[in-house]
């Protein structure tokens, strides 16, 4: 008697495998999306309320990231121009600091350096005070849908340039 595998169970593994992987991958990709889109938030919120202690304490908002008195996240660096980014690479996250004169914030999510999801907080001295929304690449059903499951409401398109160069992207407000 011979010791080893026929073809037909090789490839009946080989098939078992590859129908866990086509299960399995996308529910991690959509875990790692709202991992990144949590700590987006996380961030953002953090950076609001050091930008609302420094407008209470000057009258205006500051105009770059080392002037709230906060210091980037591990492993991301902040842009010294005005309204220069915050970029945590390794995460594929980076943020604007008040996207054309808006008052907000607002955090991609830049898998493989293509935008999927982005997540703005508006700042309360603003024309959408405190306001929050979702901002998903128009073409990735998976971003939009993504967005839908935070109770977000369609809201019209979003206007940034990171957007443009991605097909554009779709407003939800979150609520």
């Amino acid at each position: 008697m011979k010791n080893g595998f026929t073809l037909i169970e090789l490839l009946v593994v080989v098939l078992i495998i590859g129908i866990l992987s086509a299960v399995a991958l996308p529910q991690y990709n959509r875990a790692v999306l709202k991992a990144r889109y949590s700590e987006i938030q996380t961030i953002a919120a953090a950076y609001k309320t050091a930008a609302e202690v420094y407008y209470m304490a000057n009258g205006t908002y500051p105009d770059y990231w080392h002037d709230m008195d906060l210091e980037p996240p591990a492993g991301c660096t902040a842009d010294s121009n005005i309204g220069g980014g915050l970029y945590c690479a390794k995460r594929f996250i980076s943020f604007d600091l008040y996207n054309n004169n808006n008052k907000n914030l607002v955090g991609f999510y830049k898998p493989n350096g293509k935008t999927k999801v982005a997540y703005v907080q508006w700042l309360d001295i603003s024309e959408k005070p405190g306001k929050r929304e979702c901002w998903a690449v128009t073409g990735d059903e998976e971003a939009r849908a993504f967005c839908r499951s935070l109770n977000g409401v369609e809201a019209g398109v979003a206007s940034h340039h990171t957007c443009s160069l991605a097909g554009g992207c779709t407003l939800y407000d979150l609520p």
